[in-house]
């Protein structure tokens, strides 16, 4: 098996991956009883676990990614900078909403009901982490989208449509967050995960589809 074949799977996994997370992703209520809280806790962590264990496999993929298609201009080499930069705040972003809150709400339905209050403003506080983070990953993972596009356009490697797709799901993705219209909740999340998924499902079938592993284009030293 072709380098590029194992990191056209892995970037099919890890898309793959993102949105059976986010098909599987619980939503919260106003009012929880202890039990449904345990239970929200139990299948928040499962989807959060596939969520890191796939981007963590995407993030791979993209590394293969680099390789065949890298030029002298370093886009590919500071999109996949910028890739990583997006994972570690979407490692954060999973580490809160998957752990954190559901624990610190298991805390709060044990406590007594006039302690609710507070523990309410804590959980509010930390959430605010997740989305600020959840931003942050939706943005840089779209700049390297972005990135990854332009180096294609200019340098070749692969098809110029994903690539000319790259260059409009990213600014679209980017614009939608910058102005509010797009959140980054369980439903503006789904949407985004499902706009970069279908990119990265698309280089990732090319790369599977490549007869040799080696570079198109210059290797940097």
């Amino acid at each position: 098996m072709t380098d590029d074949r194992k990191s056209g799977i892995a970037l099919i996994a890890g898309a793959l991956g993102g949105i059976v997370t986010m098909a599987i992703h619980p939503t919260g209520a106003v009012s929880l009883t202890s039990d449904q809280v345990a239970h929200l806790a139990v299948a928040s962590a499962a989807a959060h676990s596939l969520a890191m264990v796939s981007f963590l496999i995407l993030f791979l993929g993209t590394c293969g990614l680099v390789r065949r298609i890298a030029a002298a201009d370093r886009f590919a080499f500071a999109a996949v900078v910028t890739y990583g930069f997006a994972c570690v705040a979407l490692l954060m972003a999973t580490a809160v909403s998957g752990f954190i809150v559901p624990d610190i709400m298991l805390h709060m339905v044990r406590d007594v009901p006039a302690n609710a209050q507070p523990w309410k403003i804590v959980i509010y506080g930390i959430f605010q982490i997740n989305q600020a983070c959840a931003r942050i990953y939706s943005i840089a993972a779209s700049v390297a989208i972005i990135l990854w596009s332009v180096s294609v356009l200019r340098n070749g490697g692969l098809g110029r449509g994903v690539a000319t797709y790259g260059c409009v799901i990213g600014p679209l993705i980017i614009a939608g967050i910058a102005i509010g219209h797009l959140r980054v909740d369980v439903h503006g999340m789904t949407i985004i995960a499902f706009g970069q998924s279908i990119w990265f499902i698309i280089v990732g079938a090319q790369l599977c589809s490549r007869l040799s592993s080696a570079p198109l284009s210059p290797v940097l030293p």
